[in-house]
C-alpha cells in the first residue's frame, strides 16, 4: 500500500513543483513586459549579478584534484569567488550609506 501511495504522489508532487515554477516564471515575465520602466532596476541588478558570475567564472583556476574534475573545481571556485564579491559589495554598500548619511 505504501509503495502505491509513493508511486502515485511523487510524480504528482513533481508536476505541482514544475507547474508552480512555470507559473512564477510566467508571471514575472508578464510583469516585466507590462511594467518595463519599473522593472529596469531589477533587470540591471540581475545583469550585474550575471556579470559578477561571468567574471568569477573567467578568473577561477579550476585545478583538478583526486575527487573533482577541473570543470567541477572551476564551478566550485566560481561559487566561492561570487560569494566573496557579493559579500564585499554588500559591505561596501553599507559603509557607503553610513558615510553619506553623515554628510547630509
Amino acid at each position: 500500500m505504501e509503495s502505491f501511495i509513493l508511486s502515485f504522489f511523487i510524480p504528482v508532487a513533481y508536476i505541482a513543483l514544475f507547474l508552480g515554477a512555470l507559473g512564477v516564471i510566467a508571471f514575472a515575465f508578464i510583469q516585466i513586459v507590462l511594467n518595463f520602466k519599473k522593472a529596469k532596476a531589477g533587470l540591471l541588478g540581475f545583469a550585474a549579478l550575471a556579470a559578477v558570475f561571468l567574471l568569477c567564472f573567467l578568473i577561477a583556476p579550476g585545478q583538478a584534484t583526486e575527487d573533482f574534475t577541473s570543470y567541477q573545481m572551476k564551478i566550485i571556485d566560481t561559487g566561492i569567488y561570487a560569494v566573496y564579491v557579493t559579500l564585499a559589495g554588500a559591505i561596501i554598500t553599507i559603509l557607503y550609506s553610513i558615510v553619506v548619511r553623515y554628510f547630509k
